[in-house]
């Protein structure tokens, strides 16, 4: 809990730029806050694996420069089939919350798609994809995308 709550506290003088006296109130105020009000409730606890989050990093790296170049292809050639939409629905293998929520962040993040909606109860993905894919192919990619951050992050009992 203490290097959690100093971390937080560098962060937030960080954030603020430069260290006063105000910034340094403040984060005395706002760390126990943000750890009683966030930290501290949570029911589950889960542990980054050093590993699995650099491969986890490496993959999602690569990934933002394959589509950044397809949606960069789509704009500066535009063809009925790169330029074409769909919602494709694809429901995870398993695991908990906080993996839905850490793949549909990543393919939001990543540049021709957006998760729209997560079910809480099956845990699938609805995601709006620019370009024409292949169903099997979208949904084999979000697998092995959340396979890799159930690589990174495992929960503590």
């Amino acid at each position: 809990m203490i290097p959690r709550s100093l971390l937080l506290f560098a962060l937030w003088i960080l954030l603020w730029g430069e260290l006063s006296v105000a910034n340094v109130a403040s984060g005395a105020v706002v760390v126990p806050l943000i750890t009683w009000l966030f930290v501290a409730r949570m029911g589950r606890r889960f542990l980054v694996r050093p590993w699995g989050a650099l491969l986890l990093g490496a993959h999602v790296g690569w990934s933002l420069v394959v589509s950044s170049l397809q949606v960069a292809r789509a704009v500066l050639a535009p063809t009925p089939g790169r330029t074409a939409t769909s919602v494709q629905t694809v429901e995870l293998a398993g695991g908990s919350p906080l993996v839905a929520s850490v793949v549909a962040n990543l393919i939001t993040l990543t540049p021709g798609t957006l998760t729209l909606d997560v079910d809480p109860g099956t845990l699938a993905l609805s995601v709006h994809v620019l370009g024409e894919v292949d169903p099997a192919d979208f949904r084999d990619g979000v697998l092995d995308l959340e396979r890799r951050v159930v690589g990174a992050v495992r929960e503590v009992s």
